[in-house]
């Protein structure tokens, strides 16, 4: 957990091994090249378009797969029209065979093409005809049992593209809302501070006003009761100024229950499994320390951790926030940490971090003198 963590490889995430563990039917073209009635080069040339196959298929699973970012589109376009072509040259060795990689091309077209899901459903459906067009065209003879293995890979890419669509959709819209609760909520707080200013500068500023002008009158009339309300006026006005001045400070320094309320919404949208301190048992004298620092370190927990759980431990004197995240003992604070560094170094405390790949731990600690 940190405002600027080292980049996550890859090969980490699972997702794809959901289309790689497919792999382990390459067994079934490997064995018809290497039984096949032919010269050992031609085979040789056939095993070695099976690696190159192989060998693009996981790479492309591994960094293309799920992958939303239109600026990867032309290399996911060329890697899926690398397999057909691959598929394509096992055939003088093959034949009808060679279909037998077709599910793989499936599965790319389905989970690593950037088109949209009628265009991906085409091209599931391209492959399908291909695989019943071809083998007439050549008088091949194709099994009716590995066509119907074919179809049912097909429909089920298919529906998978359709759902995993879907969900990020769903996963959009929820972000999406997300950002329009924060923008509304910020809305609220920018009338509400407008209501809280206007009370208090609205009366202040109208009996100043008003004594203003009665002092005005009165210095010739009667010095003595001009001075009085021109002491009153400096009283108001201080009073004023100071109830500003309580208002801007309760903006800029969070409470400790909205913050740990704020926390639970954050790490739940977040997906995350939130343990929390009651704050309201909190009776120790750091709450608006300490509030600053749950809030720093949710934000880096839901932004950067990768976390699925996350434990916040409060006692008089320290706060503690443990996540499950993608740790390293290579990380340094990032600008939010160092500055919470300094926040709490200022409040007569100490902030340590510790971080490895089972998790993060972020604890602000202040001695018991302070």
């Amino acid at each position: 957990m940190t405002a600027a963590p080292a980049p996550t490889s890859p090969w980490r995430s699972g997702r794809w091994l959901f289309a790689a563990v497919w792999l382990l039917f390459m067994g079934y073209p490997i064995a018809g090249i290497i039984t096949a009635d032919a010269r050992w080069l031609m085979k040789a040339l056939a095993l070695a378009i099976i690696a190159v196959f192989v060998v693009v298929y996981l790479l492309l699973c591994v960094y293309s797969m799920f992958d939303c970012d239109p600026r990867s589109a032309p290399a996911r376009n060329a890697a899926i029209a690398l397999l057909a072509v691959l598929m394509i040259g096992l055939m003088p060795l093959l034949r009808a065979d060679a279909f037998s990689v077709a599910p793989f091309v499936m599965a790319a077209v389905a989970f690593a093409a950037p088109w949209r899901v009628g265009y991906s459903l085409a091209g599931v459906a391209a492959v399908l005809v291909s695989a019943v067009v071809v083998p007439e065209l050549f008088g091949w003879e194709l099994d009716s049992g590995f066509l119907i293995v074919l179809l049912v890979v097909g429909i089920t890419m298919g529906f998978s593209r359709v759902m995993r669509d879907g969900e990020r959709d769903r996963e959009l819209a929820a972000e999406r809302q997300r950002e329009l609760n924060g923008q509304l909520a910020v809305v609220a707080e920018r009338e509400r501070v407008a209501r809280d200013v206007h009370d208090i500068l609205g009366h202040s500023l109208t009996v100043i006003s008003v004594k203003s002008e009665l002092a005005g009158r009165l210095v010739d009339l009667d010095p003595a009761r001009a001075k009085q309300e021109m002491a009153e006026l400096n009283a108001l006005a201080r009073q004023a100024l100071a109830e500003v001045r309580s208002t801007v400070g309760n903006l800029r320094a969070p409470e400790l229950p909205s913050v740990v309320a704020a926390a639970e919404i954050a790490l739940t949208a977040a997906e995350i499994d939130a343990d929390l301190p009651d704050p309201d048992a909190y009776d120790g004298p750091h709450a608006a320390l300490f509030a600053w620092v749950l809030r720093e370190s949710v934000t880096n927990v839901v932004r950067h951790s990768g976390a699925t759980r996350c434990v916040v431990t409060l006692t008089d004197h320290s706060l503690t926030v443990a996540d499950n995240g993608h740790g390293s003992p290579l990380l340094t604070f990032g600008n939010g940490l160092r500055g919470l560094a300094e926040r709490v170094e200022a409040g007569g405390g100490r902030l340590t971090v510790d971080s490895d790949a089972t998790g993060t731990t972020v604890t602000a600690s202040v001695d018991e003198g302070r």
